[in-house]
């Protein structure tokens, strides 16, 4: 879908919805290769549900009792053993595909709230257009940080385009959830890199934030546009 100024604002929601579809059965079952290491980690190792270190010490725990029953010659216990194993690997693999479900779930309403305004914003930008910007020192280590301050005239989603200039990255984070969706984030390495996002906001001032990993690399030249003309107040 080409956005431009004549993108209509029912044409942008419901590009949003169907972003924040896929994002969403991207979490469920549906997504096969997702959730096949899920089936694969937690049914045949169950105690990585506590982490890694505790879960290989518990599967380490529960072979050695299984070698000594085999020694003993206690087949049919060894066979129980087993099964109880396995019981709980599907117990585990159920609860962990529940809570991954919810999260999504609960992900994919906050991203469809519009984004309320913020106070004592200053330089503001009402059209940008290949506006330049200024990377900084984010919180996260490694990462380095870029933002915008938008002010929208009346409530409605906002198509914003960010450009990196031959970013050899492939990784780029964008700032808050609540009224985000990201159609595209993609380039090619030595290219020019795309990030277009929908931003539902309400009328008034917002900090657009994007940060990137720039460890061992200087920060790429960044400018943003925003893409639609504004809903009619």
């Amino acid at each position: 879908m080409k956005i431009d100024a004549a993108t209509s604002q029912e044409e942008l929601l419901r590009l949003s919805e169907a972003v924040l579809k896929r994002d969403f059965l991207r979490s469920t079952p549906l997504n096969l290769r997702f959730f096949l290491r899920y089936v694969v980690l937690f049914l045949l190792f169950p105690g990585m549900v506590f982490g890694f270190r505790v879960g290989l010490g518990i599967t380490i725990a529960f072979c050695a009792l299984l070698v000594g029953i085999l020694l003993w010659g206690g087949e049919a216990a060894s066979a129980v053993a087993i099964y109880s194993w396995l019981g709980a690997g599907l117990l585990v693999l159920v609860c962990v595909s529940y809570g991954v479900l919810r999260k999504a779930w609960l992900e994919r309403q906050q991203r469809r709230l519009f984004r309320p305004a913020q106070q004592g914003l200053r330089h503001a930008k009402m059209q940008p257009e290949h506006c330049p910007l200024r990377w900084h020192a984010a919180g996260a280590e490694g990462f380095s940080a870029a933002s915008l301050v938008l002010r929208v005239p009346a409530r409605g989603v906002y198509a914003v385009l960010l450009t990196l200039r031959e970013y050899s990255g492939a990784k780029i984070v964008t700032g808050g959830k609540t009224g985000t969706a990201v159609v595209h984030a993609e380039g090619g390495k030595g290219s020019d890199f795309h990030a277009l996002t929908l931003y539902r906001l309400e009328a008034g001032c917002h900090e657009l934030t994007w940060a990137v990993p720039m460890t061992g690399r200087q920060c790429p030249q960044a400018e943003v546009s925003l893409l639609n003309m504004p809903p009619a107040e």
